[in-house]
């Protein structure tokens, strides 16, 4: 069976501490960025790229290795999981159409989380250092080549992302149906738990989802177009 989801109270200490952690991280990692050399700013990049994957990989093997692999919980399908590998694959694989796939479902998936947000792996003192680190690198590493390395959006990036979306929730839909168990990636079978306005209840809490997609993507590349010109 998958593990049991928690979310923090929005507003309580421990929500606190995360949003200060991260109002403190991404800019301190913007600014260090902005210092540092071309050099030393590739290894900086290059740092949070196998930062991201070696987390995707190793907590891969070490479900594995502990006996306990658990379908319905344990795969990387949740949006930012994806999100976070595609962090990584873009800082050596530096593919325009990658930067936009992350660009728009990192950063959204960013935001929210960081708001509203809702632990599906556990809750020990290293899943929720990685849960702010890796969350927070979403949002880093599109900034960091917009912003260092010249990337730019292409005309109806938003639209396209939304689109090459949808064949990521068909795909993820049918690994939930087939898993069972209560697997729930991308939060397609159940609503999540966490209090975030965004999300109507079961069963049209996928339409809210498509609908807040679709929004967010627009604005993010009304900022993106007004920011990095």
């Amino acid at each position: 069976m998958a593990v049991e989801h928690w979310a923090p109270e929005i507003g309580g200490q421990f929500w606190w501490n995360g949003v200060f952690f991260v109002l403190l991280f991404v800019p301190l990692m913007i600014f260090v960025g902005k210092k540092l050399s071309e050099d030393y700013r590739n290894y900086m990049l290059y740092g949070m790229g196998i930062y991201q994957l070696g987390v995707k990989f190793g907590s891969q093997i070490s479900y594995v290795l502990s006996d306990n692999y658990i379908l319905a919980t344990n795969l990387p399908l949740q949006l930012c999981s994806i999100s976070g590998i595609l962090a990584g694959v873009v800082v050596f694989y530096r593919k325009q159409i990658l930067l936009e796939f992350l660009y728009f479902f990192g950063i959204v998936g960013f935001i929210h989380s960081i708001l509203t947000p809702e632990f599906t792996g556990g809750t020990s003192a290293w899943n929720i250092f990685d849960y702010y680190v890796g969350h927070s690198m979403l949002f880093i590493v599109p900034i960091f080549l917009m912003m260092f390395y010249g990337f730019r959006l292409r005309k109806h990036a938003w639209w396209t992302s939304f689109i090459y979306l949808q064949l990521i929730v068909v795909i993820v839909s049918q690994v939930n149906a087939i898993i069972g168990n209560g697997a729930n990636y991308m939060y397609l079978a159940e609503a999540p738990i966490a209090d975030n306005i965004f999300i109507l209840q079961d069963p049209y809490h996928i339409l809210g989802f498509e609908l807040a997609a679709l929004a967010h993507f627009y604005l993010l590349d009304l900022i993106a177009r007004k920011v990095f010109k």
